[in-house]
């Protein structure tokens, strides 16, 4: 754990493993016309991802949630609205603003959410202390591409492929429009690419918080005590 993660608590970037394994992850959907050619996509390519989804959207776009359950696809909790104000409050109105997005996504979707994964990806000290009370572990990425701002042209993945190591999260989004194409080029060659050099993908495990099956030392925050909550 590093010094600033001692101080805003634990993050996990990566997930080590014995196999040459990488995670690849969508945010801020689902969203009506990117999502469903994302599933389709993934299908093809019998490509297991994570979502992480924003509650007030998901109730905008549940068929299309549910559908990405229907996939075998898992679910991360991406905070109910999306919006960055909240981090000026303290760790109570976190705690409660948290804790209804994944009460929100995981009654609507009949699943467990593996964890939070913070807007625009945001850490505080208050942000820290209402996971550790949740019990709840903070889900970031080791490799981000700025899809949202460029798409996902080709050359700007050509060098990033070689530098994935095993157990690396992968960010995208699943929200895409004004780069629609360069965006689903991009995400194929990325794919292929990384099996060539002999990657497989998985979902994020969904055993991080406690209550799923079990939390790992490795990933649980520090001072978290026995009585803390769930949800």
């Amino acid at each position: 754990m590093t010094l600033i993660d001692k101080f805003l608590g634990a993050c996990i970037r990566n997930i080590p493993s014995t196999e040459k394994v990488l995670y690849l992850t969508f945010d801020d959907g689902p969203h009506e016309h990117c999502t469903p050619k994302v599933l389709d996509f993934l299908s093809q390519h019998q490509t297991p991802a994570t979502f992480f989804v924003v509650a007030d959207v998901l109730q905008r776009n549940l068929s299309l949630g549910r559908s990405i359950v229907a996939h075998g696809h898992h679910i991360g909790n991406h905070s109910l609205d999306h919006q960055y104000h909240h981090y000026f409050r303290d760790d109570r109105h976190l705690i409660k603003w948290i804790g209804r997005a994944k009460d929100v996504i995981e009654q609507s979707l009949h699943v467990q959410t593996i964890g939070f994964r913070s807007p625009f990806g945001i850490r505080t000290p208050h942000l820290g202390m209402a996971l550790r009370e949740l019990q709840y572990p903070l889900i970031h990425w080791s490799q981000r591409f700025f899809d949202t701002q460029r798409g996902l042209p080709r050359h700007a993945l050509t060098n990033r492929i070689s530098q994935f190591r095993s157990g690396d999260i992968l960010l995208l989004h699943d929200t895409h429009i004004k780069y629609h194409q360069s965006f689903f080029q991009g995400l194929e060659f990325l794919l292929l690419s990384a099996q060539k050099a002999g990657f497989s993908f998985k979902a994020i495990p969904d055993d991080f918080v406690r209550g799923n099956r079990r939390l790992p030392t490795a990933f649980l925050p520090s001072s978290v005590g026995t009585k803390g909550k769930t949800g």
